[in-house]
């Protein structure tokens, strides 16, 4: 079971009863798309606004030709910022708000063939798994728009990632490589020690 930690700010949860409730609806996670190296100010925007945001980015030590290092945060997913809100405010004003070009879609749930194709949703389990892996992974965290193979399913038995599931592909180095689903984006992967894993049944 993956730890119940968020980076930033508290993930929020809609409760149960409201989930039933007729009319009512459950805000979710959408991916909007910004402009280039504006991920920080629109997500500002954005939070002005009154709404959930997340940027992907992790903390990483930068070294430059002449030693000099500092810590930076890289943006992992360039032009794109997670908003959580229901889908009929998503449509009716945060699509219309200047900072946000477009949302991400998901061809998957188009219900007829030439419709056009939905917003793409990122279930609450994928956002804390990708929000934990930024916070903990102690090398920098790719994510890539690629379909996982057929692999090892492991669990990470002990280190920082404590408790992540995922899928293992072997790199040159002799190390792994954990790569974690996440249906909408692709994976998730971060070089790990293979010593840390162990195989799921």
């Amino acid at each position: 079971m993956l730890p119940q930690r968020a980076v930033g700010e508290e993930l929020v949860t809609t409760a149960k009863d409201a989930d039933g409730a007729v009319g009512v609806e459950s805000p979710r996670w959408f991916i909007a798309i910004v402009g280039n190296r504006a991920e920080r100010k629109s997500s500002e925007t954005l939070q002005a606004s009154g709404y959930e945001t997340f940027v992907a980015s992790q903390r990483e030590k930068h070294v430059w030709k002449n030693g000099r290092s500092k810590e930076v945060d890289r943006i992992v997913l360039p032009s794109l910022v997670f908003v959580r809100t229901t889908e009929s405010d998503r449509k009716k004003r945060v699509a219309f708000l200047p900072c946000v070009r477009r949302f991400v879609t998901d061809p998957a749930r188009r219900t007829e063939p030439g419709a056009p194709a939905p917003a793409a949703v990122v279930p609450d389990r994928e956002m804390e798994t990708l929000r934990f892996m930024l916070e903990r992974a102690e090398s920098p965290v790719s994510v890539e728009q690629t379909t996982l193979r057929v692999g090892d399913r492991v669990r990470v038995a002990s280190g920082r990632l404590l408790g992540l599931d995922g899928t293992v592909r072997r790199t040159d180095t002799g190390r792994s490589r954990l790569y974690v689903s996440l249906d909408i984006l692709g994976c998730a992967s971060v070089e790990i020690d293979r010593n840390l894993l162990e195989r799921i049944p």
